[in-house]
């Protein structure tokens, strides 16, 4: 199997930021428009400013993980739902790791971040990637549809799913579960953390 490290202009399709952004903005409001929602009311659902949702909608920001959360959630499909897909034709996509598109996982300052490393319509899968330095912070109870898998690349993590437990992982080590169970991660230690999510799912 050949592998490409140089430029692979002619093996990958490659979305910019500003295109990601755009996409984003474009599903949301078509999603908001085939609900008959007004943007006022969609803001006020999921506890965003009118003015936000403006210009997340035209492409000219970015959510944060729990901004986009809430958008979805207020327009009840799943966060996947909203993201884009691979383009077509191409079917090989190549992530770099020192590729942008990061975004804030959560509105609070001393949060940390995360990218979508690869997100297609074939499979229906999303893979993100979460990076946190000594001190930054990680989101709030999740709940979405699908399968959630949580991978641990670097430091160490605890995994609690309401009215199932909590789980301590470290480096290498997942977790998979029903995306409907409520979940809740939390850094243990000092270190840098770096988290790996795959979502499955059918919409």
């Amino acid at each position: 199997m050949a592998v490409y490290r140089g430029s692979v202009s002619e093996q990958r399709a490659t979305v910019s930021d500003a295109a990601i952004s755009s996409l984003l903005g474009a599903a949301i409001r078509e999603a908001r428009q085939s609900r008959k929602l007004s943007m006022r009311a969609l803001a006020a659902s999921a506890n965003v400013s009118q003015p936000f949702l403006s210009t997340v909608e035209s492409g000219q920001t970015m959510p944060s993980l729990a901004s986009l959360y809430r958008i979805a959630a207020a327009l009840e499909v799943s966060p996947s739902h909203l993201l884009p897909a691979a383009g077509e034709p191409e079917p090989i996509t190549v992530s770099r790791r020192d590729a942008s598109g990061w975004a804030p996982i959560t509105d609070h300052p001393d949060t940390g971040f995360h990218r979508v490393v690869s997100s297609g319509t074939a499979r229906r899968a999303t893979v993100q990637e979460y990076v946190l330095e000594p001190g930054q912070r990680l989101g709030d109870w999740y709940q979405s549809d699908g399968e959630l898998t949580v991978y641990v690349a670097e430091g160490s993590i605890t995994v609690e799913v309401e009215g199932r437990g909590s789980w301590e992982l470290d480096e290498g080590e997942a977790i998979a579960h029903p995306g409907a169970l409520r979940n809740h991660w939390s850094v243990r230690g000092n270190g840098r953390t770096r988290i790996v999510l795959v979502y499955a799912g059918d919409s």
